[in-house]
């Protein structure tokens, strides 16, 4: 006779349980991130350490300007926080089509929106936009690297009108008006510009590489709404669900060799941050000088200057801690 466990006799009967929903990961548990309810991957770009050659320490100054993802779920809530930092314009980097396939944009009370794409309407076609998918989501960096590029040159004109505003608003000001810069998700169009202005100001690339890849775990509370959002829309569905799926959590992710590669790109074709923001975004060296002015602080706590993206024992953890959360 055929015996079978008691454990696997289900009574016709029984109520049926609810499908037990997949944990999805927590906000960042960093103070370099802020948790603003409605709004993903927002953080300061300021408090990493500056190198120097006159053996001053300096930072890069916090509140001025934050990076994060789009507005279009943002609660109540959430916009007071953002005009508690002080953010006075919020700078949007997505092209017309993503707008108007999301539902459009929020305006914020108090905060000026300013529409400043990265790609013009030409360019964000949906063949230029499936061609941007495979990049972002190819195996190794190459891919991504042309598309980083191709935002650099496409989107100097935006920077330029970004690092413009700072500069005016900035004049006269102590502390100057906080900005917030943002795409869709805050990792590759944000995060690019935001990792040239870094370099330029004298963070280390290491540095530079290591807070590009913090958008990994600021986008993982909600990456699958994007890669649901992604997969709605259609992108890779020649590839199978399965395919698919991966590509598009690829896509909403930020690794640390693609701004590597980057990095070593910027200095091949352009020797530099110094010679991409002189040949694409055209400032000046005065307007260069006071762009790192005004995004430097010289510090005098040791500390600071420990703010590394490496390092294993506990000590140095609790010491990155710190120097962040103080800065």
């Amino acid at each position: 006779m055929l015996s079978v466990k008691a454990a696997e006799v289900v009574s016709p009967n029984a109520t049926p349980q609810p499908a037990v929903a997949p944990s999805r990961p927590p906000h960042p548990d960093s103070p370099l991130f802020h948790s603003i309810p409605g709004l993903s991957n927002f953080r300061d770009i300021g408090g990493w350490p500056i190198s120097s050659s006159d053996g001053l320490t300096r930072r890069v100054r916090k509140g001025v300007l934050f990076r994060g993802s789009d507005t279009n779920r943002i609660t109540p809530e959430g916009e007071e926080q953002l005009r508690q930092l002080g953010i006075k314009t919020d700078f949007d980097l997505r092209s017309k089509q993503q707008i108007e396939k999301t539902g459009g944009y929020k305006e914020i009370a108090g905060i000026e929106r300013r529409w400043t794409p990265v790609f013009a309407e030409e360019q964000y076609t949906e063949e230029a936009a499936r061609r941007r998918y495979e990049q972002y989501a190819g195996e190794g960096t190459e891919g991504i690297v042309t598309a980083f590029v191709e935002i650099l040159t496409a989107g100097a004109p935006m920077f330029r009108t970004v690092l413009a505003h700072v500069l005016d608003s900035a004049a006269g000001a102590s502390p100057p008006p906080a900005v917030f810069m943002h795409c869709t998700t805050g990792n590759n169009r944000t995060g690019v510009f935001i990792a040239m202005l870094l370099l330029l100001i004298g963070v280390k690339p290491e540095i530079v590489a290591h807070e590009y890849a913090l958008s990994e775990a600021g986008l993982a509370p909600t990456r699958h709404v994007n890669v649901e959002r992604l997969l709605k829309k259609g992108a890779f569905q020649e590839r199978g669900p399965e395919e698919a799926r991966r590509k598009c959590e690829r896509m909403v992710g930020a690794r640390k060799e693609s701004m590597e590669a980057l990095i070593a790109e910027v200095e091949r074709t352009w020797e530099g941050p110094e010679g991409y923001f002189d040949a694409e975004v055209g400032l000046s060296h005065g307007e260069v000088e006071r762009l790192r002015e005004v995004f430097t602080v010289r510090i005098t706590d040791e500390r600071y200057a420990r703010l590394k993206p490496t390092g294993r024992s506990r000590e140095a953890s609790k010491t990155r801690r710190e120097a962040a959360s103080e800065a």
